[in-house]
């Protein structure tokens, strides 16, 4: 499997149209002890169907991000691809977890749409909001 996630400094990009870079994880045999990661620059890449064209590109299964519109999600959805946005923190984490089929799936736009947690439904078993952390 293979999941790329937008990359800022270690952590989930926060978004997915405008990343930079991503960084792509390949499981093998779904282990994440034997994953390799390699950062792809975007160049002048910009917009959902741009990174949508790189995504297929570099044949992920999942995209991370921290905020994703309607349109990107439903570009990359066209491609085949999973797109998963709300989520912020340590992007080598979030694709182990991801991975491992720990991190919780968001219901609906992004939690933190509009400044604010607007209740989540896909809240951390430590409590709060995993976009926000409200």
């Amino acid at each position: 499997m293979r999941i790329a996630v937008a990359y800022q400094d270690g952590q989930i990009g926060p978004h997915f149209g405008h990343a930079e870079m991503f960084a792509v994880y390949e499981y093998e045999d779904a282990d994440v002890n034997r994953c390799t990661k390699r950062l792809v620059d975007t160049g002048d890449r910009r917009g959902h169907e741009a990174m949508a064209a790189l995504m297929r590109e570099q044949q992920v299964d999942a995209v991370i991000a921290g905020n994703m519109g309607g349109e990107a999600k439903a570009a990359l959805l066209s491609l085949g691809i999973v797109p998963i946005a709300g989520y912020t923190g340590n992007a080598d984490d979030a694709a182990d977890l991801l991975m491992l089929g720990n991190l919780p799936i968001l219901q609906g736009e992004s939690p933190c749409a509009g400044g604010g947690c607007s209740g989540c439904s896909g809240c951390s078993d430590a409590g709060g909001c995993p976009g926000c952390g409200g």
